[in-house]
């Protein structure tokens, strides 16, 4: 400090080095932020390649076809838990959005001709659209109301393809075996019948679902979402449209259901009224229950444990009494499914030992110094 000159004892601060320019906070942010998802991609990434060679490890044809149902399984329970995680409404009635996939699908190859990639591509843009129309009519009602309208749609598709009038084109209570003709990805159809050719198909469909969901999750949409979950009546007042961002909501959720009753038609290559039945929803239903809507690898891992339950089940003639118990039992001890359970315990485990850190002792020098 020196002194103002013809005043004693006044100070005066020394003139201050020019400072260097320094990013904008926003550009700060957003290189941390990507610095931050450049290792997780990366990790994801390589996870999605090694899950290709999965045939090449599993060499036994039943078992990659349980993983392969567990798969088509999953993507359905997955459009279940993305809708009652961001917005808290529950589908019961899934089987309408994926069984109604499967029979686009299969009209598209049996009535119109068309190729195997033109009717998956009819496939999920019909699907969509008729998820966004069914959206706009009931995301306006409370979530019981809910559940029961798209149970009620399942039912009401379900007679309508038994609909004697409409045999012709859906096939009525036989159903309709497809034999489309060109590649899908450049598999025939006979490839895509076998579980180690339909592997790379369900893998990526699976993948790709789950990073849309986990995408839209964590967007400014997903957000708005989940607090219109939390508190409708406030964000209203706020001046947010709660009524878009729900049928969004609903449509993705149907649009993702509609990849799992494409991939059923690719791979079985049959279309029946038993995929519009509650029953198929509530395979979806119990797997989302069971793995957890907080994550979107919950619903996913529910599927693979339900499907592996089935078959165990199955072997002992007791499958509707061990099926009951056991999805009880996880309900009640997981009250926020498995992965809920194990997302919760590894939070805790890190909190444990951020807090078992001691905090590092201050040096007397530097203490000195800084004083």
């Amino acid at each position: 400090m020196a002194a103002v000159p013809g005043v004693p004892g006044l100070p005066v601060a020394a003139p201050r080095a020019a400072a260097s320019p320094q990013p904008s906070s926003a550009e700060g942010a957003g290189r941390a932020r990507g610095a931050g998802l450049l290792k997780p991609g990366i990790v994801v990434a390589v996870l999605i390649v090694l899950g290709l060679f999965v045939p090449s490890v599993l060499k036994s044809t039943f078992y990659l076809g349980l993983l392969v149902n567990a798969i088509t399984l999953g993507i359905a329970a997955l459009a279940i838990g993305f809708l009652a995680h961001q917005s808290g409404l529950m589908m019961f009635g899934a089987a309408a959005f994926t069984g109604s996939a499967t029979y686009l699908f299969a009209i598209a190859v049996t009535q119109f001709g068309w190729n195997a990639m033109t009717a998956a591509a009819f496939t999920l843009v019909g699907a969509t659209l008729l998820s966004a129309l069914i959206g706009a009519l009931v995301v306006r009602a409370r979530p019981l109301p809910f559940a029961m309208l798209t149970l009620a749609l399942a039912q009401m598709l379900r007679s309508l393809v038994m609909v004697t009038d409409f045999r012709p084109i859906t096939g009525g209570d036989d159903g309709l075996a497809l034999n489309f003709s060109g590649t899908f990805f450049g598999l025939t159809q006979a490839q895509l019948s076998k579980p180690e050719g339909f592997w790379p198909v369900a893998w990526l469909a699976l993948c790709g679902v789950m990073l849309l969901a986990w995408a839209v999750g964590r967007s400014r949409t997903g957000s708005v979402l989940r607090a219109i979950r939390s508190n409708e009546e406030r964000m209203r007042f706020s001046g947010f449209n709660t009524y878009l961002p729900r049928v969004l909501a609903f449509t993705l959720s149907g649009f993702i259901a509609a990849v799992s009753g494409l991939l059923t038609g690719l791979y079985t290559a049959f279309a029946s009224p038993e995929l519009l039945d509650f029953a198929t929803g509530g395979n979806a239903l119990v797997s989302t229950l069971v793995g957890g809507v907080s994550t979107v690898a919950g619903p996913v891992l529910g599927a693979l444990l339900y499907v592996v339950g089935q078959d165990q089940f199955g072997a002992t003639g007791h499958l509707e009494l061990l099926t009951g118990l056991g999805v009880v039992m996880v309900i009640v001890a997981f009250p926020e499914g498995i992965m809920g359970f194990i997302r919760n315990g590894i939070a805790r485990l890190f909190k444990r030992g951020a807090h078992a850190v001691p905090n590092a002792p201050v040096k007397k020098g530097g203490d000195h110094a800084a004083r």
